[in-house]
């Protein structure tokens, strides 16, 4: 079933809108002050930014193509893992906005937000370290 529907036993935890939305792919931007760098994960993989870090996204069966060329001490330079096909076809979606075959993270991350559509996340941690309370809050 997975094969059909690479989304299928796959939970997003992020809103995206119905209906189009402007995306403005923050990995791929010339203007230093927007842009989004790539990141390493703990386990030694180049990722395209930091915030395709998590549990769910990692799990995507369009990550897991990423996650198979994208390691680190199995390549002579990094530029095998930028221009390996999988990141090619992964820069190459996000530059056509191929919708149906971006990750929910991108979506969320990416898109131009207008007007009440800005959104505010706020973690306070109490004294010992720990999450006190956390809250997501339109602005």
């Amino acid at each position: 079933m997975r094969k059909n529907n690479p989304k299928a036993g796959v939970t997003s935890n992020y809103l995206i809108p119905k209906g189009p939305i402007k995306l403005m792919p923050r990995c791929m931007f010339k203007n230093k002050t927007k842009s989004q760098q790539a990141a390493v994960i703990n386990r030694g993989h180049l990722i395209p930014c930091c915030w395709l870090d998590n549990a769910n996204t990692l799990n995507h069966p369009i990550m897991k193509e990423l996650l198979k060329v994208s390691k680190i001490n199995e390549v002579e330079d990094i530029e095998q893992i930028l221009f390996s096909k999988e990141w090619q076809e992964f820069e190459k979606n996000l530059r056509e906005r191929n919708m149906d075959k971006i990750l929910d993270c991108c979506k969320h991350h990416c898109r131009l937000r207008e007007d009440k559509d800005k959104l505010k996340i706020e973690t306070h941690y109490g004294k010992a370290g720990g999450v006190e309370f956390s809250r997501k809050s339109r602005m």
